[in-house]
């Protein structure tokens, strides 16, 4: 069974119906079922973060509210949480450096967990210096963009 870690933007688009890749998202996972998603809390904090603030397209609510969303999600899917941590000080982890931009900071970070979870990082960033992490061209899952609507 296919093993992934979600981004806060592909868990974002998971959860809410007005993301501009619901769709992309839901297909990824019907694509892959059966799959197994593992979460960390960097990923839960990201979401929360962005879908309770009044400026996000379609803000699903309170902090709290999000929260509950998120904690629903988790149980309907049974995912499982992330064991293994990583710290991007370690050279065995970030191994070029150079890669490593303000930008790419938690891209990098949730690349490297991904690694050391064994398992992949679900994105839609086509940008993600992957190279940079030990493990991380094998670790990196794209999900394709496409139109079209999918229930799940």
């Amino acid at each position: 069974m296919k093993s992934f870690l979600p981004d806060v933007n592909a868990l974002l688009a998971l959860l809410d119906p007005m993301h501009v890749h619901h769709d992309s998202a839901h297909q990824w996972y019907q694509r892959n079922f059966p799959l197994r998603l593992w979460i960390c809390p960097h990923v839960e904090n990201g979401v929360i973060r962005v879908a309770s603030q009044p400026k996000y397209p379609n803000c699903m609510g309170t902090s709290k509210r999000v929260r509950e969303l998120v904690q629903a999600f988790v149980r309907k899917v049974n995912a499982n949480p992330c064991l293994s941590d990583v710290s991007l000080l370690n050279d065995r982890v970030l191994i070029d450096p150079g890669l490593l931009t303000p930008s790419r900071v938690s891209d990098l970070y949730l690349l490297a967990l991904a690694s050391a979870n064994g398992v992949r990082l679900a994105t839609f960033d086509q940008r993600v210096p992957a190279e940079a992490i030990a493990g991380g061209l094998d670790a990196l899952e794209l999900i394709p963009v496409s139109s079209g609507k999918v229930d799940m």
